[in-house]
């Protein structure tokens, strides 16, 4: 849960990164799909992450999926987007934020897949990736509010079942260009803590399956 903001005007010099998870894993509950009719494999075609239409005036976003799509990535995305958030749409003591600092914001997500089967056919194994990313954001600090929700999904990957995650990223700001800002810093260390997790799920896999 989002602790209250500090009163005041001015922000804390620094914020303890706002993050949670769920799992929607019900027969009814949409499942993420990899690839489908869309689907752009930016690890061989790296150069696309800059023409998607999600992408198209927003660099970060781009950044991000390169990211997530390096040679040696344990994890590859389905789909993206990204969105902007009025002020009515902001909750500032879901941000840890004063309300003057939640007058913008923007808000985007990214369905995530482990790129390693023993990870993404396992429901206990992606879960405690997704369990890590959050316990990894959390240790975290900001110096401007913004918040990290993973929802761990079903999934269909290779026409095969198995189990993804949707990141969302979001953040506020005075203006545009901070709550712009803003994300972007969120993103960044949203992305980085979703490699390393993904690196540490691989890891317990192949040491479960050495000492069996």
């Amino acid at each position: 849960m989002a602790r209250r903001a500090a009163r005041g005007s001015q922000l804390r010099s620094t914020l303890t990164m706002e993050a949670d998870w769920d799992a929607l894993i019900g027969p009814d509950e949409p499942a993420i799909v990899a690839p489908w009719e869309g689907f752009a494999d930016l690890r061989l075609h790296p150069e696309a992450a800059h023409t998607l239409p999600e992408t198209a005036a927003w660099p970060e976003l781009a950044e991000a999926l390169l990211t997530l799509h390096a040679p040696a990535s344990p994890v590859f995305t389905s789909k993206c987007d990204l969105w902007p958030l009025a002020s009515e749409d902001i909750d500032p003591y879901e941000f840890d934020a004063t309300p003057d600092h939640a007058a913008y914001g923007i808000a985007a997500y990214i369905d995530i897949v482990p790129a390693h089967a023993a990870v993404h056919t396992s429901f206990p194994a992606t879960e405690q990736l997704v369990r890590a990313l959050v316990e990894d954001l959390r240790r975290q600090t900001l110096a401007h509010p913004g918040r990290v929700d993973c929802v761990l999904r079903p999934a269909d990957i290779d026409n095969g079942p198995g189990f993804a995650f949707t990141l969302y990223t979001a953040a506020c700001g005075a203006t545009e260009s901070s709550a712009r800002a803003h994300w972007k810093a969120v993103l960044h260390a949203a992305v980085l803590a979703t490699i390393r997790a993904a690196i540490a799920a691989v890891n317990n896999r192949d040491a479960a399956n050495a000492g069996a």
